[in-house]
């Protein structure tokens, strides 16, 4: 069992940031994944087969689901969430939680597990998993698939550092695709923020502080090619407490737009990648050092 106590602090400044956002992402609970495959795809992608490995309780929390987006709550166009906990928990509105959970108490398989330790940093042990799966085929004129993908945990920002390490993947051919900077989308991620909009309490930023959390992600293909895999998968690394969710737009050969560019394999983004401002790692810096003195009271395992 997780033992956490928010700071006061944060908890403030996420929940003023976040009051008297209109309600915009509207999430729409759903497990079928050839409708979630349906809600994302774009032109000359062509999918031969979907599977989605969730989670769901008799209490009615379902961890997978699609969303429309009137208004425009972080940038993202309609799509798929996906999520370690119950997706109806994100919606937007106010962040009035201080910690919001649903345990779904399940652990990853081996298979998982081989997909989730590179994007987490080691050989953590993941939890509620979320993995949404798709074989698909590409018409002679694409050679490059693209999403949009605004990424958020509850996780943050008092277990940044710790071995509670959230994270997201997009595996397109074996390979991740969901880089920024370099580094894996998870919860220590430097551009991690807070940014109003739904009970997330940090979302990553790839604008440095802009505000504008859509990151691109670019994969290459062989134009014309058939049989493709790609698999997206979130999780709790290190037990079942405190969820993490993924908002995705956008599969197909045109860039979906809005988003700031990310990592792939043989993509055409530009290579420049934005750095941090200065105080914007003076501010991960003394958030970090915060955080790792108060790490030692805040979570246990019991």
């Amino acid at each position: 069992m997780k033992r956490y106590y928010k700071s006061s602090v944060f908890g403030a400044v996420a929940f003023c940031m976040s009051a008297g956002s209109a309600q915009a992402i509207l999430i729409t609970q759903e497990t079928d994944a050839n409708l979630l495959a349906s809600s994302i795809l774009g032109s000359g992608v062509t999918v031969s087969s979907a599977s989605l490995s969730g989670q769901s309780l008799l209490s009615g929390a379902v961890s997978s689901g699609t969303y429309t987006n009137a208004s425009g709550v972080y940038g993202i166009g309609d799509g798929i969430v996906i999520s370690s906990g119950n997706v109806s928990d994100y919606n937007d509105g106010p962040n009035s939680l201080p910690g919001n959970t649903t345990n779904f108490n399940t652990s990853a398989s081996g298979a998982q597990e081989t997909l989730l330790d590179p994007i987490t940093g080691g050989s953590l042990d993941h939890y509620d998993v979320t993995q949404f799966d798709l074989v698909f085929d590409v018409d002679s004129s694409t050679d490059s698939i693209f999403f949009n993908v605004v990424f958020g945990s509850d996780e943050y920002a008092e277990f940044v550092n710790s071995s509670f390490i959230d994270a997201f993947g997009i595996y397109l051919n074996g390979v991740n695709i969901a880089l920024f900077d370099a580094l894996p989308v998870n919860i220590n991620h430097p551009n991690m923020d807070f940014i109003a909009g739904t009970e997330l309490d940090g979302i990553l930023d790839p604008t440095s502080g802009a505000g504008n959390p859509i990151m691109l992600f670019e994969g290459a293909v062989a134009a014309g090619s058939t049989g493709n895999t790609l698999t997206f998968i979130i999780a709790d690394s290190g037990d079942t407490a405190l969820d993490s969710t993924a908002y995705i737009s956008g599969f197909g050969n045109v860039d979906p737009g809005g988003g700031t560019c990310g990592g792939g394999t043989g993509n055409d983004c530009p290579t420049g990648v934005p750095e941090p401002s200065i105080l914007a790692l003076l501010g991960v810096g003394l958030l970090t050092l915060g955080v790792t003195t108060s790490l030692r009271r805040r979570k246990e395992n019991v």
